[in-house]
């Protein structure tokens, strides 16, 4: 993830250079984390809607120019270190689901590094017509699992579109504090996650204690 962030930031400070000359690294960051605070749902949407000031016209172009790059600079996904094991040891205990924002990619990856047999349960993106943060997005999932919301652990990585969502559903929740939002804060005591780690080191474990809140 954070090849593809470095990746992203470069991409969009050079397409914003096009319009705004002296667009600095230090500009990005500093309206990423603005999004971060204000929970925009999109990121760096926001960042180019910024940027654009009130321009419909002037952030389609722009926007659309940087997805035009992205798709041929993206570099390919890759896997936490140690998710393995954790995997591993939460397979023991509880069925394992994975609803990834990256569409079919994330399902190759874990296939092609023998993870996908973790999980009983693997969707992404395409297979809804919802998206996160909508709870319902996560109900379709509890659907597929034949289970109550009660029953669930949701893992993730940003407040705002896993966080929330999960606990208006009444799941308990894991927060991985990794990427952009790693720095992302609750703005209301309902939105604290159940546990909170700073990698995907100790999720088994964390997994194990929320279970028996």
């Amino acid at each position: 993830e954070s090849d593809h962030e470095r990746v992203r930031a470069d991409i969009i400070v050079e397409t914003l250079r096009e319009t705004i000359p002296g667009y600095s690294k230090s500009d990005y960051h500093s309206d990423v984390e603005e999004a971060i605070i204000l929970f925009a749902p999109r990121v760096y949407q926001y960042v180019f809607w910024k940027n654009s000031k009130d321009d419909l016209d002037k952030f389609d172009k722009l926007y659309h120019l940087h997805l035009e790059k992205w798709k041929r600079l993206r570099p390919p996904l890759k896997l936490s270190s140690g998710i393995e094991s954790e995997l591993k040891s939460i397979s023991k205990y509880f069925d394992l689901g994975i609803a990834g924002q990256y569409g079919g990619e994330i399902i190759d990856l874990l296939e092609k590094n023998s993870l996908l047999d973790y999980f009983t349960c693997h969707l992404t993106q395409d297979d809804f017509s919802l998206t996160k943060p909508d709870p319902r997005y996560y109900e379709q999932i509890v659907q597929r699992f034949g289970v109550f919301p009660q029953q669930c652990i949701m893992v993730g990585d940003r407040i705002d579109n896993d966080i929330i969502p999960a606990k208006k559903l009444g799941m308990r929740t894991v927060l991985v504090q990794v990427g952009i939002h790693k720095n992302q804060k609750p703005r209301i005591p309902f939105e604290i996650p159940d546990l909170e780690l700073n990698s995907v080191s100790g999720l088994a474990q964390a997994i194990l204690k929320v279970a028996e809140m």
